[in-house]
């Protein structure tokens, strides 16, 4: 049995219709796809622009201290440097009170020396 519909088209033909769509896919123009291309490549992020500062001054006018601060990755990386290494000189000569019990609750009793270099004797008799 088949249905008509008001327009006069069958379920039949309709499902021919179908199959006819998917059958043909769309093909893009030239002129459309050059326009997508053009718009991507303008949406692309663009390399930055060197700075004469981040090049490396190696010549007879470069001074020690401009080579050893780009030789560190430039003044940032050199500025954080400097920072870290005043917190462990704060911290390994001042010693906070927050970290004065760390020792006691790791090893259970206090840290009063430690030996970076131990003698043949400690290594041979396994102390």
């Amino acid at each position: 049995m088949t249905t008509r519909h008001e327009d006069g088209m069958t379920e039949a033909g309709l499902d021919d219709l179908f199959a006819e769509a998917r059958a043909a896919r769309p093909v893009p123009s030239e002129a459309f796809m050059a326009r997508v291309m053009a718009e991507a490549l303008a949406e692309q992020p663009r390399g930055a622009a060197v700075v004469a500062s981040a090049v490396p001054q190696t010549g007879p006018g470069a001074g020690l201290w401009a080579r050893l601060v780009w030789a560190f990755g430039g003044a940032g990386a050199l500025a954080g440097m400097g920072t870290a290494a005043a917190a462990g000189l704060y911290i390994g000569f001042v010693q906070p009170v927050g970290l004065s019990g760390i020792e006691e609750a790791m090893l259970g009793t206090p840290l009063e020396t430690v030996e970076l270099i131990p003698s043949v004797d400690a290594l041979l008799g396994g102390n």
